[in-house]
């Protein structure tokens, strides 16, 4: 892959066209004179911090397996993650010998 191919693919971008009613855009142009970013930059800003809040309401995996009730839901002896390759074993094992 040539240099610039790569180069375009790590820095990808997509152009936004946006609408927005006379509140927002007032907002906008309010964001804009108050910090002297652009649009492009507030937006990116906006997003971000948007990202985070809903990415942050997000519960762990953990906790959402447990709750569905998959954590928890086997049963096996205590020591099955230090023996559980004899466990497979005699599985398989027990398994081919009954097609003999």
């Amino acid at each position: 892959m040539d240099d610039a191919r790569r180069s375009s693919m790590t820095t990808m971008s997509i152009r936004i066209n946006a609408r927005l009613d006379e509140s927002r855009s007032r907002k906008l142009e309010f964001l804009s004179r108050a910090t002297d970013l652009s649009t492009s930059d507030i937006l990116k800003q906006a997003i971000d911090v948007y990202y985070e809040q809903v990415r942050s309401r997000r519960p762990p995996s953990a906790e959402v397996l447990s709750d569905s009730g998959f954590i928890g839901c086997g049963e096996a002896s205590p020591d099955l993650s230090d023996n559980y390759k004899v466990s497979v074993r005699g599985l398989v094992a027990a398994k081919h010998h009954a097609y003999r």
